[in-house]
């Protein structure tokens, strides 16, 4: 999907996740760091989102008992059921979201990490204090 001027949009788009090349796609762990904090501020807003739900689904009742005023509570009652179950999608969607990246942004830390280590042992056999110290043939 693009926008109007033909840049890319969609779930990846910001999320540190853009394609590179032709294939691929390019992981950056401090934009994605950054990211976790806005989908739980987003999460947690749902999760208010349903609490007022559950509050409108208590005082929804017909003011008689007539049968305009019986089906018109009924329907709110409806509509306010329909409106949790879309909720519970958009938490559902939000936590994968903060899932996926709180699992991206931790295996790609870590994987930095060991070549880092790597790299640094490696640094140290080349001057001398690793396997192969000067002096010792």
């Amino acid at each position: 999907m693009t926008e109007s001027n033909g840049s890319p949009i969609g779930p990846t788009v910001g999320a540190g996740l853009g394609a590179v090349g032709g294939a691929g796609y390019n992981f950056d762990p401090d934009q994605i760091a950054a990211l976790l904090p806005k989908w739980e501020v987003f999460r947690d807003a749902i999760d208010e989102d349903l609490m007022r739900l559950r509050m409108a689904g208590q005082v929804a009742q017909a003011p008689s008992a007539d049968p305009p005023a019986t089906s018109n509570a009924l329907r709110v009652n409806a509509s306010i059921r329909a409106a949790m179950e879309h909720n519970a999608a958009l938490r559902s969607y939000a936590q994968a979201w903060i899932d996926n990246l709180k699992k991206a942004n931790g295996t790609y830390r870590t994987q930095d990490d060991t070549v880092l280590q790597g790299l640094q042992g490696a640094a140290e056999t080349a001057n001398g204090s690793g396997l192969y110290e000067q002096g010792h043939e």
